[in-house]
């Protein structure tokens, strides 16, 4: 797991996000896979949940976005998600180690 992880930036793009780390990094979300990675309480406790994210079924056919985003502390970001799921904290380190570039995926 990544220790001290702080973003440089946060960009909003087409329904998503991206995230320049400190260390050079570019991360890009978009809002289904933040939404199928939410870390709340709720969310961890669906069945089907594999490899970390929710299943796509239990999101419905729903087009997902984020409404908005905040950060919580110095440690996270909180989304509004399209569903109006907003319960999740999404800590930095957690954004980093769930990086879906090819890089992040190979190591």
């Amino acid at each position: 797991m990544n220790q001290g992880i702080q973003p440089k930036s946060l960009e909003r793009v087409d329904k998503g996000i991206r995230i320049t780390w400190q260390e050079g990094h570019v991360s890009q979300f978009s809002a289904e896979y933040l939404r199928r990675l939410c870390p709340c309480a709720v969310c961890k406790e669906v069945p089907g949940r594999e490899s970390g994210l929710l299943p796509t079924s239990a999101l419905g056919n729903k087009p997902m976005d984020i409404l908005s985003a905040q950060q919580v502390g110095w440690y996270a970001l909180q989304f509004v998600f399209a569903d109006r799921h907003d319960t999740g904290i999404f800590s930095y380190e957690l954004l980093r180690d769930a990086c879906p570039c090819e890089t992040c995926k190979a190591d």
